[in-house]
């Protein structure tokens, strides 16, 4: 599957304990109405729901997305991502798919009118379309009432005559981003997604808003893993794993000057737990070369804000050879529970997915 040359990741996440659609994408057009949902009454006292089991999520309801429709593309591949990770699997909820296609009509109709700055997380109460300033007060204007919650933004053009799925290349773009993809794999239990759509003149295609809002209910325990739970991404033995990385916002190797660096690779423990590195590395498994990689750690990131206690990831600085398999190693601490795992995966045989035109290395 050929996928669209120009994207553009963005990442909210809102979380009060550790740090971590609905239906079809909404026709557009080069001039789209405002979204509804300008200046919203204060909403009602929320009624208490009842509290969930602890345990993984291993199976949910059917989601009612629309059979053939990008969000349903996408609530598989996540679910399908997050099933493989071992982290349990999120439930869609239809109030959150209301809070996200409220919002994903509101950043394509600010896109589609030049307001760039409010095509992004954080909506502007005086302007069309508004429902809430950040994700909780979005969600809560739809009815959901989040203890944690998050948000993933992903903006790309379909380019003409060029076959891709927007659901697909949405998630994999998130997961191929560091920052949004331990957002993608926390521990929230609720999922809603949106892809709002429209044509604009110059752009060469079809402009794909898709948001992504996660979160758990108010009251609700989130859902984790054993404690000796251990997160290796891509998983080991992955194959048609990414190249590239064509970046994100905020970027995790500003270094790079925003040129395409290597598919990050990324190591994970129990959230209650503190992960210390004393080595990780990337090699050519069949020759043994080292591959060029810029580590950040819980101590050390681009972005100390950004920087969980639980996760570290390298980041190669060039894209990774096509259809090769590469082999990570990590050596560090989790707790007091010394770890040493090593990895492989592959990376796809063919340039497909064509991320800003990313070179193969």
């Amino acid at each position: 599957m050929k996928k669209r040359i120009f994207a553009v990741s963005l990442l909210s996440t809102l979380m009060l304990a550790a740090c971590g659609g609905g239906g079809g994408g909404s026709a557009g057009s080069s001039n789209p109405g405002a979204p509804v949902g300008s200046n919203p009454a204060p909403t009602p006292a929320p009624t208490p729901e009842p509290v969930a089991q602890t345990a993984l999520q291993t199976s949910v309801p059917a989601p009612s997305y629309q059979a053939g429709s990008t969000t349903l593309s996408a609530f598989m591949t996540l679910n399908a991502a997050r099933q493989a990770y071992g982290i349990g699997l999120r439930a869609q909820h239809e109030k959150i798919d209301v809070a996200a296609q409220n919002h994903a009509k509101y950043m394509l109709y600010h896109w589609g009118v030049g307001d760039f700055a409010n095509a992004a997380h954080q909506e502007d109460k005086i302007k069309p379309g508004f429902t809430g300033e950040g994700v909780t007060q979005r969600m809560a204007f739809a009815g959901y009432y989040a203890g944690p919650a998050g948000e993933a933004l992903s903006i790309a053009i379909e380019v003409d005559g060029v076959k891709s799925d927007p659901g697909v290349f949405a998630i994999d773009g998130l997961l191929a981003a560091p920052y949004h993809r331990f957002g993608l794999l926390d521990s929230t239990r609720d999922v809603g997604l949106a892809d709002a759509s429209g044509r604009f003149p110059g752009e060469g295609g079809v402009n794909h808003m898709f948001v992504v809002n996660y979160g758990t209910r108010d009251g609700v325990p989130a859902q984790l893993p054993a404690t000796n739970w251990f997160g290796m991404w891509p998983v080991p033995d992955a194959v048609e794993v990414n190249f590239a990385f064509s970046g994100e916002t905020p970027d995790p190797i500003p270094v790079n000057k925003g040129a395409c660096a290597g598919y990050p690779v990324s190591f994970q423990v129990h959230t209650s737990l503190a992960l210390t590195v004393s080595a990780f590395t990337l090699v050519e498994s069949l020759s043994g070369a080292p591959i060029s990689v810029q580590l950040s750690t819980p101590q050390i990131d681009a972005n100390p804000i950004q920087a969980r206690h639980n996760t570290a990831y390298i980041i190669p600085y060039r894209p990774l050879k096509l259809g090769t398999k590469y082999t990570a190693r990590f050596v560090g601490t989790s707790g007091p529970t010394a770890i040493d795992k090593t990895w492989s995966f592959t990376t796809e045989a063919k340039n497909t997915r064509m991320m800003r035109g990313c070179t193969p290395g």
